[in-house]
């Protein structure tokens, strides 16, 4: 087994066990060492990503592109969780979504390149968005919220992470035979997904700030990312 990966495993585990404690001091929000936790487990899965690059010998261009998605996420983190004030939440927000679109313009030069034959966009994955698009809106729906001139943009942002999440899925539905290990794309970008929409919940308080619900939703990121950046051990390869 590659020692780069067993890293990245480590990372993981890491991550798994720091993750009841941050998940404890968040919720409290009274913890000076929140934002300190907190960038530590960035740091884990950006770590667990770049050393994914340097797995093989050789590095097509598109994973340099997830690495800046990456990048983009740790910087969002950040910002995110240095203020609450709804400037840095729009600031970090901006962040998550270029890096969203990273990983989806990773994914579709990754797909060119393995399957020239195959359009930008298929049925399958259209098929994926519009559900997705249309359970959003229904909860939307269903909670009405108070009006707010972020809601919008977030409804965007979170269609943004369904595009995301459909591409992952295609590409590792076409891998499947040859590269299994990337089903853990599209289970990372679910988990990306569902941690977006919750923390948009709690953001215009469409639900109560319980610990249950507020540790699903920072727990879900982490384990999107790390998903996400151990793919990329099998990503690497083809």
């Amino acid at each position: 087994m590659n020692i780069l990966f067993v890293i990245g495993l480590v990372c993981a585990a890491v991550t798994a066990l720091l993750m009841p404690y941050y998940c404890k001091i968040t919720y409290s929000g009274k913890d000076k060492w929140t934002l300190t936790v907190k960038m530590l487990l960035s740091s884990l899965f950006f770590l667990t990503a770049i050393l994914s690059l340097f797995s093989h010998e050789v590095r097509q261009n598109y994973l340099f592109v997830m690495l800046a998605g990456f990048l983009l996420d740790y910087i969002g983190d950040y910002i995110l969780g240095k203020e609450e004030r709804t400037t840095y939440f729009v600031a970090g927000s901006c962040c998550f979504a270029v890096g969203h679109i990273l990983y989806i313009l990773a994914i579709s030069m990754a797909e060119k390149r393995l399957f020239p034959q195959v359009g930008w966009w298929n049925g399958f994955e259209a098929g994926i968005f519009l559900t997705l698009t249309c359970v959003m809106l229904a909860i939307l729906l269903l909670y009405k919220p108070a009006f707010d001139p972020l809601i919008v943009p977030m409804f965007v942002y979170c269609m943004i992470a369904a595009l995301m999440l459909s591409k992952l899925t295609g590409l590792a539905m076409r891998m499947f035979s040859t590269a299994p290990a990337l089903i853990l794309m599209p289970i990372g970008g679910a988990c990306f997904l569902l941690s977006d929409y919750m923390l948009g919940m709690l953001r215009f308080k469409m639900h109560k700030k319980t610990f249950v619900f507020k540790s699903v939703c920072t727990a879900s990121y982490y384990v999107a990312q790390t998903l996400i950046a151990l793919s990329m051990f099998t990503l690497i390869r083809y």
